[in-house]
């Protein structure tokens, strides 16, 4: 059974993006409420069956795999040959294809499939809004457990970068740039919901390590994309480290109000970390990502709008946190130095 993916944080969209799935496929649609999974099978517009699976784990990604494989396992079997899952609403596809497309191996559970396109479906008339402003999923409706205090640009510039093919509907032509801006070089972008077609969803097999290196901070790629409407990307990068004080001064300008980021750094205190740097939904992010398998490097990708000077910010915080080729001889007498930077990387404390 070949199987495509459906990822959305829109519950419209989802609709939109299924239906014309539908034409060339069986959908299994997957939705949470308060006790159950639910899912539901339709074939050409028609419901063919609603199953209730009861929420055993705290676990996201582990109730949706008990609810969805033992479903798949049962439809392979029973001789559907195309079918795309379409994802709960802003569950994002990197905590749930990576582990159904390792259950698709000799010998397991998902044996009798293949994991095929991923699709990340979003409306451009709202992606101003969605990544550059702090719009909590529970304010508007999405949050999918308890404590869920993700945000839809979060979510989105993961699903994004993830995702094979990129749907994108709606009028907003700075919406559509900013989108564009995000979307990696080897994937697809569809702007209409009739080239959603079987060639798309069914013929190309997904790469699992292709799409998590899209996302990973130490291996994002600038990727750019037309100015006419204000869209700006900054490919900022240097051999150098951040300098441990100098981030703590300048952290609110690298992180400039109306921007998207992703990236990586190194801090002489921690040669040996991939310290990461995320900014989405109008608030950042710092943590670890393992160690470098490579030379330790500083690398940071920015997209934002046309106001006036944050892009010259941006710039000019970069470029003030490195430390200077004057500093590098003495850089690592701050290893095992207090960097006053332990409430960042708790982690690396214990």
């Amino acid at each position: 059974m070949l199987l495509s993916v459906l990822s959305t944080t829109d519950p419209l969209v989802r609709d939109l993006a299924a239906l014309a799935a539908s034409d060339c496929a069986d959908l299994l649609t997957c939705d949470f409420d308060e006790d159950d999974a639910v899912l539901r099978l339709t074939r050409h517009g028609r419901q063919l069956w609603e199953h209730r699976i009861p929420l055993a784990h705290p676990c996201l990604t582990c109730s949706l795999r008990e609810a969805v494989v033992p479903a798949l396992v049962d439809m392979a079997h029973g001789g559907t040959e195309r079918l795309t899952l379409c994802l709960p609403t802003a569950v994002e596809p990197v905590v749930v294809v990576p582990l159904l497309a390792g259950l698709t191996q000799a010998g397991e559970a998902l044996e009798h499939c293949e994991v095929t396109t991923c699709v990340h479906a979003i409306s451009q008339d709202n992606a101003r809004r969605d990544l550059l402003t702090h719009t909590p999923l529970s304010e508007v409706g999405l949050a999918l457990f308890e404590d869920d205090t993700r945000c839809t640009g979060e979510v989105l510039m993961t699903s994004l970068g993830y995702a094979d093919v990129l749907l994108s509907i709606g009028e907003d032509e700075l919406g559509g740039d900013l989108v564009e801006h995000l979307r990696p070089f080897d994937t697809l972008r569809l702007d209409h919901l009739d080239q959603v077609t079987a060639d798309v969803l069914f013929v190309a097999r997904h790469d699992v390590e292709r799409a998590i290196e899209r996302v990973h901070p130490a291996s994002t790629s600038a990727w750019g994309g037309p100015t006419t409407h204000g869209v700006w990307t900054l490919d900022l990068h240097s051999e150098r480290p951040f300098h441990p004080e100098r981030l703590l001064e300048f952290a609110t300008d690298l992180a400039a109000g109306g921007t998207c980021a992703r990236g990586c750094f190194w801090l002489p205190s921690r040669p040996d970390t991939i310290c990461t740097w995320e900014v989405n939904g109008g608030s950042a992010s710092v943590g670890t990502a393992g160690g470098w398998e490579t030379s330790a490097h500083t690398h940071i990708v920015v997209t934002g709008t046309g106001e006036d000077g944050v892009r010259e910010r941006v710039e000019a915080a970069f470029s003030n946190i490195l430390m200077t080729e004057a500093e590098m001889p003495e850089a690592f007498v701050w290893i095992g130095a207090d960097d006053g930077l332990s409430h960042w990387f708790p982690d690396e404390e214990d």
